[in-house]
């Protein structure tokens, strides 16, 4: 692992959880940063990205800097034989983007992105439900994103107000336009405001857009990192000729569809489903952690807990106390989330089963997409097209 800050932490605490992958090596320009995470992992601190990279006991290199150091680490390490596993953006241009993937590319490596919100189990039950058609066909998608950053965030990681984090539309807003693409497919064109309206000399903080796919399908995106609310959310509605959903993404912790409506056919109107007929949808695609953990005592504190994930502020002791049940309930059913089984992903294509769950060229549709928002908003909100959003 390069990078041994709050999410090469993260990273650390998740590889723990997985019985096909271990953490062999750590380093990070903070000696102490990557000592501590070495202590608490039990893998080998070292001095230099070179140094670690000449190890042959490393299958994997998992990058968790600063995404303007991104594009030189993944070609670092492909050159070195590793495969490689990126926290997103991976990387902050379109042309260094290309550059990765074709480094991994010549070198016959994989290179997957994080892009955990596609590993919750309810994203995935209405990502089945669009590509197998029971929505019908999908004309019309909005998404809301809001993620406000406090000062004692930017003081915590001062590169997301600067040039290395690569602004709010890369660093945060990435998610929700990552999740548009994966529902609805290539992106066409795009027109764009997104202007500084508090932030000054962070770039961006406020975003609108319309996206147009190949599928003639539209999409709205309004998001903003200067609303401040009591919770950062993410909201997605897509609706189609047989049926809709709206799936919300709260705290950034959990996905939950919180409406879904099916038709029997296009000419009937839709019929909204139960709580209990969306929660049978969703324990289908590996959700069957949310069926809650197995001791009687977290039981009990689910309960106390309330039903609902991460429906409350993202410090208050419910939300805690919700969050842990959780991970307990994931633990007792071998059911990895989020940044677990993205790693877990990872660790099987390297072993020869299939590839990443987001590979490099999947990624590089939803960085295609915001260099066509920064294009359109330089051009006073014009229609531009997306440049090669299949990847090359």
């Amino acid at each position: 692992m390069i990078g041994c800050g709050g999410i090469g932490r993260w990273h650390a605490r998740s590889v723990r959880t997985l019985a096909g992958a271990k953490l062999v090596g750590v380093t990070d320009r903070n000696p102490t940063a990557a000592a501590q995470v070495a202590s608490m992992s039990g893998a080998r601190a070292f001095a230099s990205v070179e140094t670690l990279l000449e190890q042959r006991d490393i299958d994997v290199v998992t990058i968790c800097t600063p995404p303007d150091t991104h594009a030189a680490l993944i070609e670092a390490a492909a050159a070195a034989g590793k495969h490689v596993l990126v926290e997103k953006p991976f990387a902050p241009t379109l042309v260094e983007a290309d550059r990765a993937i074709a480094a991994c590319g010549a070198a016959g490596v994989h290179l997957g992105v994080v892009h955990q919100q596609r590993a919750r189990s309810a994203t995935q039950a209405v990502h089945r439900l669009v590509a197998e058609g029971t929505l019908g066909k999908v004309v019309l998608a909005t998404a809301t994103h809001t993620w406000y950053r406090s000062q004692a965030q930017l003081d915590r990681d001062p590169w997301r107000g600067s040039a290395a984090g690569g602004g709010f539309l890369l660093d945060q807003c990435v998610h929700v336009v990552d999740l548009l693409v994966w529902f609805l497919g290539e992106p066409r064109w795009v027109s764009a405001a997104a202007p500084a309206l508090v932030m000054q000399g962070q770039g961006e903080d406020t975003v609108a857009a319309t996206v147009e796919f190949a599928s003639g399908a539209l999409a709205t995106l309004a998001a903003s990192t200067a609303a401040n609310r009591s919770r950062d959310d993410i909201a997605i509605e897509l609706a189609g000729t047989r049926g809709s959903f709206r799936i919300e993404i709260r705290d950034y912790d959990n996905a939950e569809i919180v409406e879904l409506g099916i038709a029997p056919s296009e000419r009937q109107r839709a019929r909204p489903l139960s709580a209990g007929e969306i929660e049978s949808i969703v324990r289908r695609e590996h959700g069957g952690w949310r069926a809650g953990p197995r001791s009687l005592a977290w039981r009990v504190a689910a309960r106390l807990a309330g039903a609902g994930r991460g429906v409350r502020p993202f410090r208050s002791p419910r939300a805690w106390l919700r969050r842990q049940a959780d991970r307990v309930a994931q633990a007792d059913w071998r059911e990895p989330q989020g940044h677990a089984a993205i790693l877990d992903r990872m660790a099987a294509a390297v072993r020869g089963d299939g590839d990443p769950m987001v590979t490099g060229r999947e990624a590089r549709r939803s960085l295609a997409v915001i260099d066509a928002l920064y294009r359109s908003h330089g051009q006073g909100g014009a229609r531009v097209a997306v440049q090669d959003p299949g990847g090359g």
